[in-house]
């Protein structure tokens, strides 16, 4: 293959087929500056030279870029140049925007008395990435779920995420300062498939100046994806991740001190579609996310009145001991604001989390048996039939299927049962005709005084 001298070119061979390009990188010192040109070229018997890349700032200002210092690890004769010099290698690739689309990864090579340096590209993975069609993720609220995935290929899926914190409502007595993703706790429900590259942008908001990522168990790499997601406040990270394995995942944030971002709101799921098919359509789907609140006492004034706002007690939380524990942010979230509804003779599938930070929930509803229980949230196995509850640890998912053959209320409940009282119940309301087959009585339900099971 006939290219410019390879004393100041280094280009990557990786892939085959016309889709393939080749990035040459032309460089020199100069004046103790680092001078980098990008050449794009089509690979082939005879390269055509497509044409200068934008040259790329000496400290690269875009979100793609990671500024990390490479660590030396070997000494070895550098294979392009000219002379037969030991070079010194170093470890960590240098990941350079090359434009909107794409970034490559380089290693450099540091040695020699000629003024031109090696780079090398590590592969052209990134430029395949920017080939995919690119779509903006469908995110909801909870309880509400995205739609089924039905495109038969992989896509760049933007997912936008904004930190900041917002007074919620969290006990019919008390307020309290919520750090949220969009707005919500829990954060917005993302629903990708598996070879998608997920491009999540991560801004804060954060009035109170705190430093926030993302650390979500779908991603693969370092921290999660935190290692290059963590922004200041008024900054945007942007991060690129391809899903490898289906299964719904939980995400929360891991700045320091994680167990306090993740006690304070800071956490969401992601369900991630197997490659081929979904899971068996249902009628319903519903988003629901159990956790924890650590609060100290409310504030007295002279008066002798209790403030209606109370603040995060990290002794609390050291001491395991949570003030509330809720589905979806709040204790009436799937009761008073929000109950799931159904009818009778519909499937209902639930995916279900729990962000802790530190209590393992036994999740249970009153009156009904989970026809299918996807264990751990993975769904490339066959499912358990007929569960009763299911133990979700911290960090952890399920998805749940039921089917409603009687009209009624139906409770969702952590079945360490006390959390009752802490706030940790919701309610499924399914309307209907009565099916006296299988439940049947001569007066009608009704719930004994002083009930939190019933509506």
């Amino acid at each position: 293959m006939s290219v410019p001298s390879c004393k100041h070119l280094a280009f990557s061979q990786e892939g085959t087929g016309d889709r393939s390009q080749i990035f040459f990188i032309e460089h020199e010192i100069q004046q103790s500056r680092l001078a980098l040109s990008y050449y794009l070229y089509q690979r082939g018997p005879h390269p055509v030279k497509l044409g200068l890349v934008p040259e790329t700032p000496e400290k690269p200002k875009c979100a793609h870029c990671v500024d990390e210092k490479p660590e030396v690890i070997q000494e070895k004769p550098a294979g392009c140049c000219e002379d037969e010099q030991t070079t010194t290698y170093q470890e960590k690739p240098l990941s350079c925007c090359v434009d909107d689309e794409a970034s490559i990864a380089m290693v450099p090579a540091i040695g020699g008395d000629h003024k031109h340096k090696i780079f090398e590209t590590v592969d052209d993975e990134t430029l395949l990435i920017s080939k995919l069609p690119k779509e903006d993720a469908i995110l909801t609220t909870a309880p509400n779920v995205p739609p089924s995935i039905t495109r038969d290929h992989p896509a760049l899926v933007r997912v936008p995420l904004v930190t900041t914190t917002k007074l919620a409502q969290l006990t019919s007595q008390y307020k309290y300062e919520q750090w949220t993703f969009n707005g919500t706790v829990p954060g917005p429900f993302i629903r990708a498939k598996v070879g998608d590259v997920v491009e999540l942008s991560l801004t804060n908001k954060d009035p109170a100046g705190n430093p926030h990522n993302i650390d979500c168990h779908a991603f693969t790499g370092p921290g999660g994806g935190a290692a290059v997601t963590t922004a200041e406040e008024g900054e945007t990270k942007v991060g690129r991740f391809k899903l490898l394995y289906p299964g719904l995942y939980v995400y929360h944030c891991a700045a320091a001190p994680v167990p306090v971002h993740i006690a304070n709101g800071m956490y969401g799921l992601m369900y991630v579609q197997p490659e081929g098919n979904d899971l068996p359509p249902v009628d319903k789907e519903y988003y629901v996310m159990q956790s924890e609140f650590y609060h100290e006492p409310p504030e007295v004034d002279d008066d002798g009145r209790r403030s209606e706002i109370v603040e995060f007690s990290y002794p609390n939380g050291l001491r395991e001991e949570p003030q509330v524990v809720a589905f979806n942010g709040s204790e009436s979230a799937l009761t008073r604001d929000h109950p799931l509804k159904a009818h009778v003779g519909d499937d209902v599938r639930i995916f279900f989390g729990n962000a802790g930070p530190n209590l393992t929930s036994s999740f249970h509803i009153i009156g009904t048996h989970f026809k299918n229980v996807y264990r751990d949230g993975g769904v490339t196995s066959n499912p358990s039939k007929g569960i009763q509850t299911v133990s979700v640890p911290c960090g952890g998912s399920t998805i749940v299927d039921l089917k409603m053959a009687v009209p009624g209320t139906y409770t969702l409940v952590d079945h360490s049962i006390f959390r009752l009282d802490k706030g940790a119940v919701g309610f499924l309301n399914v309307s209907g005709p009565q099916n006296p087959g299988v439940y049947q009585s001569s007066q009608p339900p009704r719930p004994c005084i002083g009930c939190k099971l019933h509506s």
